[in-house]
């Protein structure tokens, strides 16, 4: 008997072309790693604090749109085939989401030049000294603000190139290659310095 059950699943998996075996088997796999993250990211979320938030933020969303949510919970097969989105597209979004607002959430603690203000004002600035101390804390706040003004002018002057059917592109490396420039001596003048 069992040879006979084992046989017909062997005859059924056969009959099934390959790419669809394929498919499947992508397909299955893309489900369990969302699961895994999915469940990780609970667990991640209850340490830092944000998973009520996210339960109250889903709760005003649904009580701000009650008609709006009780027809996509009642008619979902028929909005999954009128608008043609499929389940895993929708939980990728929400934990693309997720994700997100958690990465966001989470304390900044990096500053632009950090590491080379503290060095500085511990070498020159000294407890002795306060007006020095402030001078390079005002420096370097105003380093950091003529950079960030820099960044804003590039990404509207960047979006209105866009919206003009522009290249974009082009006016976009300058920004991206200063910022990568700042990122690098950041971290070389944490090494010189020996800030971590």
């Amino acid at each position: 008997m069992m040879k006979q059950i084992t046989h017909a699943i062997r005859y059924e998996i056969s009959a099934i072309p390959r790419p669809i075996r394929k498919q499947k088997i992508a397909q299955t796999v893309t489900l369990v790693l969302m699961g895994i993250v999915g469940a990780l990211m609970v667990v991640e979320m209850s340490v830092h604090g944000i998973l009520l938030g996210a339960f109250i933020c889903t709760a005003a969303i649904m009580v701000g749109f009650p008609k709006q949510t009780q027809y996509i919970l009642t008619n979902f097969n028929q909005v999954q085939s009128k608008y043609g989105f499929s389940p895993y597209l929708i939980g990728f979004l929400v934990l693309s989401i997720v994700c997100t607002v958690d990465f966001a959430s989470a304390p900044a603690d990096a500053q632009f030049l950090n590491n080379a203000q503290t060095w500085m004002t511990s070498a020159f600035g000294g407890s002795s000294n306060s007006q020095v101390a402030t001078m390079i804390t005002l420096i370097f706040n105003v380093l950091r603000a003529l950079f960030v003004i820099y960044v804003g002018i590039s990404l509207v002057r960047i979006v209105q190139a866009a919206r003009n059917d522009e290249d974009w592109q082009s006016m976009a490396r300058t920004p991206i290659i200063i910022v990568m420039a700042v990122f690098i001596a950041d971290v070389i003048t944490g090494l010189v310095t020996g800030q971590t």
